[in-house]
């Protein structure tokens, strides 16, 4: 591709003396030196054919399981083939919000319907157009809520990519991030903490649901907005973020129809009473009617970009995931209310059964508290033993936290017969 840019050896030669650099490989310093390839030479080039078998060679050194017991952010679920059928087709996997977005008018129903969807599941009034990831989403809603003279208050049970991210946004904004310790798993909100703005994850990342109630309680008790992060499929089951008096409700959406695929693309939603419709940062859209009074819709609000105002934007990450949000759509469109409760029912009931029978064979609950399809076994020094001996047997066992503890994950997709054999293993591994 070099060969092909129009950049001048002068041009190339001003550009490196405004950097401070004098040779083009300082631009990569912050690389470790074990990951920089040796030598790169453009003419290594190849045949169509050799191409592929050298994609098809690396491709097959990728681990596939035929059971996955493995969550922590990313979850395992069936897909209808009507979903991945219908995103497929031309109309919707090659269109994109242009900036006179309303002559896409069925891109911006599908996403009008994505919002509807996602504001009755958190009880919330408005919801975006749906953010980078579930982190960002996290992030993005703290820096909405928060107080510059405040803290914003967390916990460290939270997942730890949406802590490291709350802690890079709110560095670079200058807003001070409390991280409490939550001694056996669960949050509590102790008075005095003077917060502006708290986040807590329920079922946090341990799988355990919080008192999202008395949490929410307690902290608007000294006057700070609070923001809940969720799987969106616990809350076909369990009382909404909304319902318990909350502000903001976020997450990722990858449970609605989206692969795990290797932990992307995925899909941040963001949820929030009424009151914050005009500090949200992302898009909105809306239903009005045309010059002739049909059902139109339009992009309402857009303070994500601002047209590229730059500093003046709420957030300048363009990073609508417009695909994403259309998938969620149609897999909630596919399951309705009834059936996403029978996925999650399903979820939690599998969850429940491994754990108990996990606790027979010596793996025990590691957390008292109540979970959703997420939970903790403590083996002590057993966990990578454990795991060793289930990917001999073609099985993703879940994911070691340290030498003694293994975060496990159950969905539809686990059968009874696999998580039998689950037990089985880790009963003759200890």
């Amino acid at each position: 591709m070099a060969d092909y840019l129009s950049i001048t050896d002068a041009e190339r030669a001003e550009m490196m003396k405004l950097l401070g650099i004098t040779k083009i490989s300082e631009l990569y310093s912050d690389l470790p030196r074990e990951l920089r390839r040796k030598k790169f030479a453009l003419s290594d080039g190849r045949s169509q054919q050799e191409t592929y078998a050298a994609l098809a060679e690396l491709a097959a050194k990728n681990a596939t399981y035929r059971s996955i017991f493995r969550g922590a952010g990313s979850y395992h679920h069936y897909i209808p083939s009507a979903v991945k059928s219908i995103v497929s087709r031309e109309e919707f996997l090659t269109s994109y919000t242009p900036y006179q977005p309303e002559i896409s008018q069925g891109l911006l129903q599908a996403t009008f319907e994505f919002q509807t969807m996602m504001c009755e599941l958190t009880g919330m009034d408005v919801a975006t157009a749906s953010h980078y990831s579930g982190a960002t989403a996290a992030a993005e809603a703290c820096v909405m809520c928060a107080d510059r003279s405040r803290p914003v208050v967390t916990f460290d049970n939270i997942d730890p990519d949406t802590l490291e991210t709350l802690g890079t946004y709110l560095k670079a904004r200058g807003i001070e991030l409390k991280v409490l310790h939550a001694g056996d798993g669960s949050a509590q909100y102790p008075s005095g903490t003077g917060a502006g703005a708290v986040y807590f994850e329920s079922p946090n990342y341990y799988g355990i649901l919080e008192d999202v109630n008395g949490l929410t309680s307690a902290a608007k008790a000294e006057g700070a907005k609070v923001i809940v992060g969720c799987n969106p499929l616990s809350l076909a089951l369990f009382k909404s973020p909304g319902e318990c008096g909350a502000d903001v409700a976020v997450g990722d959406a990858q449970p609605f129809g989206m692969p795990m695929s290797f932990g992307g693309p995925y899909l941040g939603y963001m949820a929030a009473r009424k009151e914050f419709i005009r500090k949200l940062p992302g898009r909105i859209v809306g239903e009005t009617t045309d010059a002739d009074g049909r059902r139109a819709f339009v992009l309402t609000l857009q303070t994500r970009e601002q047209h590229i105002r730059r500093e003046k934007a709420t957030s300048n990450i363009c990073s609508n995931q417009a695909h994403c949000a259309l998938t969620a759509a149609v897999y909630l469109s596919l399951t309705g209310p009834q059936g996403l409760k029978e996925v999650a029912t399903k979820c939690a009931s599998n969850a429940h059964y491994l754990a108990r029978e996990l606790s027979h064979a010596g793996a025990k609950l590691f957390y008292e508290g109540e979970f959703f399809h997420e939970f903790v076994t403590v083996t002590p020094g057993k966990a990578s033993k454990i795991t060793a001996a289930l990917e001999r047997k073609d099985i993703l066992g879940g994911l070691p936290l340290d030498k003694h503890r293994i975060l496990w994950c159950c969905t539809e997709m686990n059968g009874k017969a696999d998580m039998d054999e689950v037990v089985k293993t880790v009963k003759e591994a200890l």
